[in-house]
């Protein structure tokens, strides 16, 4: 399988015309384009249409424990989340197990909450503080329930390169965006005035990227929304 080296650095200094066809670039400047890589992958982490992937995780609640905390070292052992999607918890007295979903409460909500220790067998919204190095979740009422586990989906980024001698494998329009992308963050190293059909590459890959990854939502608003200010419900078809 290609490297790192191979698919995204030494293409993307052609691109910029540092390298010429066949050379190999010297080792600080690929040293040098792999953490220019990393900085954009940690930049498109906080980018929701620049993830592809949405992944559930799974773990076990602790009856009366409020919170957990996520990422490296934490309760929930995963990359810490720069948001969640979706927060359920899952009743495996049932048969079979079954999951429900939760409410998720804006910091406003969670803010306006009075009894923030409230406890009840099962709980009905979360709230996710993104704290730092770990985020915490937080969970409202406090489940005492001893049946229950939390169901996390998270959106996950594509992952840093650990060395140029990594493999690549990445989804459809990737490897173009990052290629592209990465020799326009090198130009100014180099001095280098990139050509227009490079911005445009640059450009409209990671437009593709983001319409791929855009994904249909349920619209959702409160039922007070449909009640005027004297008490008359609103008909959209009225007007």
């Amino acid at each position: 399988m290609a490297t790192v080296q191979e698919v995204i650095v030494n293409p993307a200094l052609r691109s910029l015309g540092v390298l010429a066809a066949g050379e190999v670039p010297a080792y600080d400047d690929s040293a040098d384009a792999l953490i220019a890589l990393n900085n954009l992958l940690d930049q498109w982490a906080s980018e929701r249409l620049q993830i592809y992937a949405l992944v559930n995780t799974t773990f076990a609640l602790t009856a009366s424990q409020a919170s957990y905390t996520i990422g490296s070292g934490g309760n929930v052992a995963i990359a810490r989340p720069v948001l969640l999607d979706h927060v359920n918890y899952i009743d495996t007295s049932l048969t079979p197990d079954a999951e429900f979903p939760l409410t998720k409460l804006t910091d406003d909500d969670w803010a306006g909450i009075q009894i923030k220790a409230l406890t009840a067998a099962i709980p009905t919204a979360w709230w996710y503080q993104t704290s730092f190095p770990t985020g915490t979740l937080y969970f409202w009422p406090v489940p005492t329930g001893t049946t229950l586990s939390g169901s996390l989906y998270v959106p996950t980024a594509v992952v840093q390169f650990a060395a140029l001698t990594t493999s690549v494998s990445l989804p459809p329009g990737y490897q173009r965006m990052l290629t592209s992308n990465l020799a326009l963050e090198l130009a100014p190293d180099y001095g280098a005035l990139p050509q227009p059909s490079l911005v445009t590459a640059a450009t409209d890959s990671k437009a593709a990227v983001k319409r791929m990854n855009k994904k249909l939502t349920d619209m959702t608003f409160s039922a007070d929304a449909l009640i005027g200010s004297r008490g008359r419900s609103y008909d959209i078809r009225v007007g």
